[in-house]
């Protein structure tokens, strides 16, 4: 199986490298921790607040920017196609920054956080207003495989 992220942004060029390099290790981190890792291809889009508010209100009523939107296109199947695009990730760059500011920890940690938790709603995890225990400890396990554990 493979996973393939493709990432869209306007970030300065450090910051659109370290995101690229996230990608990466994100998709190694998956292939050692999601069994079985099905084959597709996922959108990964770093937008602005106005830019994903606007999809929340579209698509889930809310009138409010958040941090992560994930939206899937296709179920995603063991053997699905290489070639099949499976979903795309919003990720609100500004909210993670702040959050990341918030929480103590480096962009990094939190970007790669935002993106296994819309990774993992592709791959079929849900919760409510509550977090899903499971899926939290599936993001954290994913983290730790990246060396972005608690603390980064």
């Amino acid at each position: 199986m493979k996973l393939e992220l493709h990432l869209q942004t306007l970030l300065a060029r450090q910051e659109q490298r370290q995101s690229e390099e996230i990608v990466r290790e994100m998709v190694a981190a998956l292939a050692k921790t999601v069994d079985p890792l099905p084959t597709a291809t996922v959108n990964v889009v770093l937008c602005s607040q106005e830019f994903i508010r606007n999809l929340n209100k579209q698509f889930r009523g809310k009138d409010a920017a958040t941090d992560v939107l994930s939206f899937p296109l296709v179920e995603l199947k063991e053997n699905a196609q290489q070639d099949t695009l499976a979903g795309e990730i919003y990720i609100c760059w500004s909210r993670a920054q702040q959050q990341a500011e918030e929480l103590g920890h480096s962009w990094q940690r939190e970007l790669a956080f935002l993106l296994a938790h819309g990774l993992l709603h592709l791959l079929g995890y849900e919760h409510g207003d509550e977090p899903n225990r499971e899926m939290r400890q599936l993001e954290e396990k994913i983290l730790a495989e990246m060396k972005l554990g608690d603390g980064s």
